[in-house]
């Protein structure tokens, strides 16, 4: 399955993908068919693909929402972030989460990969609703969600919750 943007494409990843992106990131792009960037997954990437891929094992039949998908510069050919799905969960809400390398931000990548991802989701009749959290003074993450049509819901001290209804609900 490929999800198709302007800039970019979206890919999810397999229990067996996602445990190459920790082992092996450079063979998990060759394995997609991209360029090797000589890149290397942190810390904290890693520790959420090793997270999705033990969800994954446990519900493989509804892999696509508990993965990680692979958002792909199609003109360059490489991975330039992921976005992270969690659910459907009760209340018909998809949790979804982003990160896009840094040479890659502040260009419209996060939110073309959010559009097109947010557009599969609410496509589903068990979703009502996205949400993602951001970190309080995260005020370019605030504005991806915000050009998406995301209203706030819920605050703590650290984080904003965000919620993108589908048409014909009220958020």
């Amino acid at each position: 399955m490929r999800l198709e943007g302007q800039r970019v494409y979206l890919v999810p990843l397999s229990a067996a993908e996602l445990l190459l992106a920790v082992e092996n990131y450079g063979e998990l792009q060759c394995r997609l068919g991209l360029k090797d960037t000589a890149a290397a997954l942190d810390e904290e990437m890693q520790y959420a693909m090793t997270v999705r891929r033990r969800k994954v094992l446990q519900d493989q039949e509804n892999f696509l929402w508990l993965t990680n998908w692979a958002i792909v510069h199609s003109e360059e050919r490489c991975i330039i972030g992921f976005v992270i799905l969690k659910g459907p969960k009760e209340k018909g809400e998809v949790i979804a989460g982003y990160v896009i390398d840094e040479d890659y931000r502040r260009q419209g990548y996060a939110t073309e990969a959010l559009q097109v991802i947010t557009e599969w989701i609410l496509s589903d009749p068990r979703v009502l609703y996205v949400v993602a959290d951001t970190e309080k003074d995260n005020v370019a993450s605030h504005k991806v969600l915000e050009h998406l049509g995301a209203q706030r819901f819920q605050e703590t001290d650290d984080l904003v919750w965000w919620r993108i209804a589908k048409s014909g609900i009220s958020s």
